[in-house]
């Protein structure tokens, strides 16, 4: 895995105190990146439903997990989103992201999240530039 410190990533970053925290595994074999998330009240946008920023930061941290196992460094360029169901505060969500392909530096990514009744919440079709080193504000 493609490793650099990043612990106050809004997406994953684990002292981030306001973040999402998100904790994501990955499978070898099928180039997947999968985890759990429940959001809590205050990452709210209509009454009792997440956010829809929220849904798409889970999804492009996803896909830029994968990235990271696959040891590409790569930054997002574009998302594409489809909000299904609304996805509610507290309700165990499972995301799941996977590597679809590279052609020269552009990497294609896809991510859902499913609710705890099976139903995809959202879709996202993401595309990530691949970079040398992460750029650096001047």
């Amino acid at each position: 895995m493609l490793e650099y410190e990043d612990n106050i990533c809004f997406g994953c970053g684990q002292e981030n105190e306001i973040g999402l925290k998100l904790k994501l595994r990955f499978d070898d074999d099928t180039k997947t990146a999968y985890g759990e998330f429940a959001a809590h009240e205050l990452l709210e946008g209509s009454p009792n439903i997440i956010h829809s920023g929220i849904v798409a930061t889970i999804l492009d941290e996803t896909m830029i997990t994968v990235n990271k196992y696959l040891e590409i460094m790569a930054i997002t360029s574009e998302l594409t989103i489809r909000y299904l169901q609304p996805a509610f505060i507290n309700e165990n969500l499972y995301i799941r992201g996977w590597f679809v392909k590279k052609s020269k530096r552009v990497i294609e990514n896809r991510a859902e999240i499913e609710n705890e009744m099976g139903k995809i919440v959202a879709r996202a079709k993401g595309k990530y530039i691949e970079v040398d080193e992460i750029p650096q504000q001047e």
